[in-house]
């Protein structure tokens, strides 16, 4: 059986501002049937504040209208929610309490110690635990809001990674991106340039009295960062198991949606403003493609699924990647497969492995 799915697509078809993107999103909302899911319930709202100088998350407006349509829907509470270190520079993207119209807390607490425990057996490549979210698990609805774009280690983030990654704990987020694998520094082709110890996000990095590069792996959240950014290309990933990271990520979301029954659960991806990188890379680079539009609807899978189908649609802008990026020309694979060289329906195959959708999907577009 199909998922039935929601969609309003960026570009209106008249310049009525009835048709605009902001007014088909209220439309959206209200088709979404919101009264039956968080009438007289507390809703956690799981978005990605992002960080540094990046600018291309969410917008604060949809955010906002996101939020009034759901106390109007009869929720007897709402908050939105993301990792201690972006709440605390989200103003910068006109990200605030007073904005949104509600609370907005740290998945894990102020002291990161508000989670709670889930063993894995057997262990998966060394995980042997998942830890979630204590504030979303208070919560008695999940709405997963999520920007779409690319990533370096699984091809994509969508709906799956906005929970997987950032509805845990920072000890969780560093097992995952170690199924990626290790770290490898090549001495001979570093230039001692220091450009991936300042641009590390979490301090991990520095060259000791001997100019060896020193990996504080405690810090350490296998980002690539410093892989991507190094000019000479000294720094390396060992495995790629990038597959192992997207079973990893997928076994995450699976795990906190099981702690919600179906009826509860929300999606919604917003395709716009969709860039190379993970919003986390607290910087702005140009989209990749035309803005698409709004998906929403109450199976992960299906989402997610349809985000990649409609994204593979869609033309690549010229002079959008990095300068020097080697695009892959097989146009059989996915666009996200072409520029991060890595498969991203993978994390939607293994979502529906573990029960958590179908892939089956119908779209109904709003007028």
């Amino acid at each position: 059986m199909s998922a039935r799915l929601l969609f309003a697509a960026f570009a209106p078809k008249t310049l009525e501002p009835a048709n605009s993107i902001g007014n088909k999103f209220q439309r959206l909302l209200e088709k979404l049937d919101l009264p039956s899911a968080v009438g007289n319930r507390t809703v956690a709202v799981k978005m990605h504040l992002g960080g540094g100088g990046g600018f291309s998350t969410i917008h604060p407006f949809f955010v906002r209208k996101l939020i009034q349509a759901v106390r109007k829907a009869g929720a007897r509470e709402v908050f939105v929610t993301d990792l201690r270190r972006d709440i605390s520079g989200a103003i910068d993207r006109g990200y605030t309490e007073e904005v949104f119209g509600c609370r907005i807390v740290p998945v894990c607490g102020e002291d990161e110690r508000d989670f709670k425990t889930f063993p894995v057996e057997p262990p998966f490549h060394g995980m042997d635990r998942i830890e979630l979210s204590g504030a979303i698990l208070k919560a008695d609805v999940l709405l997963d809001f999520s920007h779409v774009k690319g990533h370096g280690v699984c091809g994509f983030g969508g709906a799956s990674k906005n929970l997987s990654m950032g509805a845990v704990t920072d000890k969780m987020r560093q097992m995952l991106h170690g199924l990626e694998g290790g770290l490898v520094w090549k001495e001979e082709k570093c230039s001692h340039c220091g450009s991936c110890i300042a641009n590390c996000p979490n301090g991990a990095m520095k060259f000791d009295e001997n100019g060896r590069l020193d990996v504080f792996y405690h810090n350490c959240k296998f980002c690539q960062h410093c892989v991507l950014i190094c000019p000479e290309q000294a720094i390396t990933m060992t495995a790629g198991g990038y597959l192992d990271f997207q079973k990893g990520m997928a076994m995450t979301s699976a795990k906190l949606l099981e702690q919600f029954p179906e009826d509860r659960r929300l999606f919604i991806n917003m395709l716009m403003d969709t860039t190379i990188f993970c919003d986390c890379w607290s910087m702005t680079t140009p989209r990749l493609i035309p803005d698409i539009g709004i998906l929403a609807g109450r199976d992960i899978v299906a989402v997610e699924q349809a985000t990649l189908d409609l994204i593979n649609r869609e033309e690549l802008i010229p002079k959008s990647l990095p300068e020097g990026w080697d695009l892959l020309e097989d146009r059989s694979l996915h666009l996200f497969e072409r520029i991060h060289h890595k498969d991203p329906y993978a994390v939607v195959r293994y979502l529906e492995e573990l029960g958590c959708g179908t892939s089956d999907y119908a779209l109904e577009e709003i007028e």
